[in-house]
């Protein structure tokens, strides 16, 4: 049975006493999802980097960036659907280059999806690919679909461990720290130590479920600027940024 507290916390009160130590060395791998597939791609996954970079310099955490969005592919499949500037990878590609990235990048203890409403059919199929690649990773997603749905995303994709709306600038420490903490001690010791509080909202379809209330960060002025660097190339030396 779900657990959804009324009382509110800022995250940045939540997470005033998770320190870089706490997290030093920690995997993180983000997944943008496919865009329109019509068009061309011409902007980065803002929110990503700027999640992953401050993960990166504030907190020493591995954090890295798949974007599944720069990717549209010319071939014969994509001229007999009229599709000018590509096509999206197949989930198999996908799926492909996902595995590619662990392999490079180290297993990950949390993987974070980040998508509009529109990305729903995509975030069904990655969750599924994730789950078979990493049964027991830390799942979450934020962005528009999140944000819309919150809490009845579960029943769509029960792969999910956590959904976090709003932005993301504090919440994702706390999500780092909450993922970090079930891998170290177990989610039973996890769960009686507190340390999940105030996010944990109980079991939804007999796994514990996470709703995490993102805000706007009240000091801008401690957030780094977005580091292009993690989108120069992907695993397999395609330039993202061409």
């Amino acid at each position: 049975m779900s657990q959804i507290s009324s009382e509110y916390f800022h995250p940045s009160e939540v997470i005033k006493d998770i320190m870089p130590a706490d997290l030093r060395g920690m995997n993180v791998v983000f997944i943008n999802m496919p865009l329109r597939e019509s068009a061309r791609p011409n902007t980065t996954p803002e929110g990503p980097l700027l999640l992953a970079t401050n993960l990166r310099k504030n907190y020493s955490v591995n954090a890295s960036i798949i974007d599944l969005n720069a990717y549209r592919i010319k071939d014969e499949d994509a001229q007999k659907r009229g599709l000018p500037w590509g096509r999206h990878k197949t989930p198999a590609e996908a799926e492909t280059l996902i595995r590619k990235h662990f392999d490079v990048h180290g297993e990950p203890d949390l993987v974070a999806f980040s998508g509009k409403i529109t990305t729903f059919r995509w975030q069904q199929i990655l969750a599924q690919i994730i789950r078979q690649i990493l049964p027991n990773v830390f799942l979450v997603t934020g962005g528009g679909l999140a944000t819309e749905l919150k809490t009845h995303l579960f029943s769509y994709i029960p792969e999910f461990d956590g959904v976090a709306h709003s932005e993301g600038d504090d919440i994702i420490i706390k999500i780092a720290y909450d993922a970090i903490t079930i891998k170290q001690i177990g989610l039973t010791n996890a769960l009686n130590s507190g340390k999940l509080s105030p996010y944990c909202i109980g079991e939804i379809s007999d796994r514990q479920r996470f709703l995490y209330a993102g805000d706007r960060p009240l000091d801008l002025d401690k957030l780094p600027h977005a580091d292009l660097e993690l989108l120069k190339e992907d695993v397999f030396s395609h330039k993202i940024l061409e």
